[in-house]
C-alpha cells in the first residue's frame, strides 16, 4: 500500500520522479556483478538496513524508516555494514544497495535526513566523492548536510577537501556554517599539523562569522599545542576558555602533564574531576597509566588501574566502575616485565588472556623467562598453555616459533 501510495504521488510530479531517476543514477556509478543467489541479496540489503540499529554514538546509519538525523554529524566513529562490505572490495555494492533502497522510501522524495545518513555510509565505506554526490541533492543544503559532508571528508583524512569545501559551499549555495561546521574545520587543521591556521579559525569566529567557540572548539585548538608540543601556548589558551570544560579538556590537560613528566600532578587531576561532577572515564585513566609507566613508576599505575572498578559514573546511571581495555593491559604489562615485577605483570597476563587478547609476543616472552629465572615454571607453563589457545589464525604459527625457544617440558604440544 505504501509503496503503490509512493509510486502514485511520483507519477502525479514529474519534477520528484526525475529528481528521484537522477539520484539513484548518480550514485550507482558502475553496475556490480551478478550476486550468487537471492539469499545473497537478502544479507546484504539486511546488512545496510542493520546499521539503523547501532547506538547514537555511532556514525549516522542508513535506515529508510527513519528519516530523524543524528544531532552530531561528527560523532565518534565506530564500525558499519558499508564499511565491511567496502574492505571486502565490494564499493560497488554499498552504492548499488544504497541506491536502489531509494525505491523503498514511503515518501516521494528523499528528506535531509536520509541523504545525511548516506553521506555517512559512503564516508564510511571509503567513498568520499559518493558523499559529495549526495551532498549536492539535498535541498535547501543546510549546515547539518554541510558538517556531514565535512566530516567524510576528514574521516577520510582529506583536510585540503575540508578547507576548500568550507570555504566555496557555504557562499556557491547560500549555507551560514554553524559551530558543528567550524568545529570539523578546526579538526581538520589541527590533524593537517596547521595548529596556526587553526588559531586564527577559532579567534575569527565570533566577529566574522557570528558563531561562538564551544568547548568542543577549545579542545581542537588544546590537542593542536598539545599534539605540536607547545606547552606555553596550551598552558596560556587554558586561561582564555570561558565555556565549561567536559571529560576530554580534562583528558588533555591530563596528557600535557604527562608529557612534562608529570604525572602524579595528572592523577591528582582524576579526582578533581570528579569532584566537579565530570567523571573521568576510561581514557583518562589510560592517559595517566601511560604517563607513570613511561616515568617507570609501574607500582603507581597498578595501584590506578585498580582503583578503575571504583570510580563513581554519572550520577543518573547510578553505576560504579570504569572497565579496562586491551590498551590498558598491554601498556601496564610491558612496563612491569621491563621493571622485572614479575608477580604483578603476570596477574595483568591472566587478566588480559581471560578477556581472550592475547598480548605481544615479545612482552609474554619475557614475562616466561623472568617466571624461570624466579623458579615459577609452574606459572610460566600456564602462561604457555593460555597464550597458545588465545592466539588465533597466521599469528598461531608466529607463536610457535616462540614457544620452541623455551624447554619443551613447558610447552604442552598437545593443547591447541
Amino acid at each position: 500500500m505504501a509503496a503503490a501510495a509512493a509510486a502514485a504521488a511520483l507519477r502525479r510530479s514529474p519534477t520528484l520522479l526525475l529528481r528521484r531517476q537522477l539520484l539513484v543514477r548518480l550514485l550507482s556509478t558502475q553496475s556490480p556483478p551478478p550476486l550468487k543467489s537471492p539469499a545473497e541479496i537478502s544479507r546484504l540489503k539486511s546488512t545496510i538496513r542493520n546499521a539503523a540499529t547501532t547506538p547514537t554514538t555511532s556514525p549516522p546509519s542508513f535506515s529508510p524508516a527513519s528519516p530523524t538525523p543524528p544531532s552530531s554529524p561528527t560523532a565518534p566513529s565506530s564500525p558499519s555494514p558499508s564499511t565491511g562490505l567496502a574492505s571486502a572490495g565490494r564499493r560497488d555494492l554499498v552504492a548499488s544497495i544504497l541506491s536502489s533502497s531509494l525505491t523503498a522510501l514511503p515518501s516521494p522524495h528523499p528528506s535531509e535526513g536520509f541523504l545525511i545518513r548516506l553521506i555517512s555510509l559512503y564516508s564510511a565505506a571509503g567513498m568520499p566523492d559518493h558523499s559529495l554526490t549526495t551532498f549536492r541533492l539535498v535541498n535547501p543544503p543546510s549546515d547539518r548536510s554541510l558538517s556531514a559532508l565535512l566530516s567524510a571528508y576528514h574521516d577520510n583524512r582529506l583536510y585540503d577537501r575540508v578547507v576548500q569545501a568550507f570555504n566555496t559551499l557555504p557562499a556557491e549555495l547560500g549555507i551560514k556554517p554553524g559551530v558543528v561546521s567550524h568545529n570539523v574545520l578546526l579538526k581538520s587543521l589541527v590533524a593537517a599539523g596547521d595548529v596556526a591556521a587553526a588559531r586564527d579559525v577559532f579567534d575569527e569566529m565570533p566577529d566574522k562569522a557570528g558563531v561562538k567557540p564551544d568547548i568542543v572548539s577549545c579542545n581542537e585548538i588544546l590537542k593542536g599545542y598539545l599534539n605540536t608540543g607547545d606547552h606555553a601556548a596550551f598552558d596560556e589558551f587554558l586561561k582564555v576558555i570561558t565555556v565549561k570544560p567536559n571529560v576530554s579538556t580534562y583528558n588533555l590537560r591530563m596528557a600535557a602533564l604527562c608529557a612534562k613528566g608529570r604525572s602524579f600532578e595528572a592523577e591528582e587531576l582524576l579526582d578533581a574531576m570528579g569532584a566537579r561532577g565530570i567523571p573521568p572515564n576510561r581514557t583518562c585513566f589510560n592517559t595517566v597509566i601511560k604517563g607513570l609507566c613511561k616515568e617507570g613508576e609501574v607500582g603507581a599505575a597498578m595501584a590506578l588501574f585498580k582503583r578503575m572498578p571504583e570510580v563513581p559514573r554519572e550520577q543518573q546511571q547510578q553505576q560504579r566502575g570504569v572497565s579496562p581495555n586491551f590498551q590498558t593491559y598491554i601498556m601496564l604489562l610491558e612496563a612491569l616485565v621491563n621493571k622485572g615485577v614479575f608477580g604483578p605483570a603476570l596477574e595483568i597476563c591472566r587478566e588480559c588472556l581471560h578477556n581472550k587478547w592475547a598480548p605481544p609476543f615479545q612482552a609474554v616472552k619475557a614475562l616466561v623467562q623472568g617466571l624461570l629465572k624466579s623458579r615459577k615454571a609452574k606459572q610460566a607453563k600456564e602462561v604457555l598453555m593460555a597464550m597458545r589457545k588465545a592466539v588465533k589464525g597466521d599469528a598461531k604459527e608466529q607463536w610457535i616459533k616462540v614457544e620452541a625457544e623455551f624447554p619443551t617440558q613447558l610447552v604442552d604440544k598437545k593443547a591447541s
